[in-house]
């Protein structure tokens, strides 16, 4: 194995290898096995255009006022000293929607296997791979040791947590509460058991679904740190460097600014964002090759 080269796996490449791994897939599959979910988020997230291709970063958009109107209210209120709340009911509801979501999504990645076993790509030797996936298709196709691969977001075969969702903080959510209502001079509506107040206090519940990259960067940095003090050059297969990547990329950036960049594209969009991304991180040493 190679220690100056670096090998990120994105679901594209698990894509380019036969498997069902896309949203869209995801889609289908809650249409069959989970249906109230299928329409719950039907009704709660646009879904216009390509929504599904883009589920990680809409999980940011759930439509709370929507969701508060549905929700029974609080009549009479928990506590007479009070006025009856439309927090707690819309609450309950968003809490067993993001249970649903996390379980589903769970039991989707589980049942994900690659068809072929035949290598698709000519991958480097490399001492440490980074995936962004949670399917073993570089240690069943690739032969790849396990204890070379970082599962950063989790491993459906290991029972391990599955991380995913979007890259909006608390207090982006919170801002962006605020600027849509013009709040920040209101001095009414956020009076407790108010609808406002509860679209607010629902911020952070939504947040709640942020994917929280920094922290499983921080979880695994004894790994990434020295890897990354070595490397020179970094193979990306797949990644589609949305904006819920863009932090993990961000890192690595600041942590070695002399990676030679080698990125996978698919579609021409696939290269647009690519380079906004290392136009914004100041990055020039990268090339682009077609997935």
């Amino acid at each position: 194995m190679s220690k100056d080269t670096i090998i990120i796996i994105g679901n594209g490449f698990d894509v380019c290898h036969g498997l069902s791994s896309k949203y869209s897939d995801f889609r289908d599959w809650l249409q069959t096995n989970n249906k109230f979910l299928y329409e719950t988020l039907n009704r709660y997230i646009d879904i216009s255009g390509d929504w599904w291709n883009d589920f990680e970063r809409n999980l940011a958009a759930f439509n709370v006022p929507k969701l508060i109107d549905d929700a029974p209210k609080d009549y009479p209120s928990r506590d007479p000293r009070f006025p009856p709340s439309f927090y707690y009911p819309a609450n309950g509801s968003f809490r067993n929607i993001r249970n649903q979501i996390s379980e589903s999504f769970t039991e989707w990645a589980q049942t994900l296997s690659c068809p072929s076993t035949k290598p698709r790509v000519d991958i480097p030797a490399a001492d440490l791979c980074i995936s962004f996936n949670y399917t073993d298709t570089l240690e069943k196709v690739y032969g790849i040791p396990e204890n070379h691969i970082l599962y950063i977001h989790g491993k459906a075969v290991r029972d391990n947590e599955l991380i995913f969702g979007h890259s909006k903080s608390h207090f982006e959510l919170e801002d962006e509460t605020k600027k849509k209502y013009n709040l920040y001079e209101s001095k009414s509506f956020f009076v407790p058991g108010t609808f406002g107040d509860a679209e607010y206090q629902l911020t952070l519940e939504i947040s709640f679904l942020d994917k929280f990259p920094y922290k499983q960067i921080v979880k695994y940095d004894s790994v990434l740190i020295p890897a990354l003090a070595v490397a020179k050059t970094i193979w990306v297969y797949g990644l589609s460097f949305s904006e819920v990547d863009f932090q993990y990329i961000e890192w690595i950036t600041e942590k070695n600014p002399n990676l030679r960049w080698r990125v996978s594209w698919h579609v021409e969009n696939d290269k647009k964002r690519i380079k906004n991304t290392f136009d914004a991180l100041n990055v020039r040493e990268y090339e682009m090759f077609y997935l």
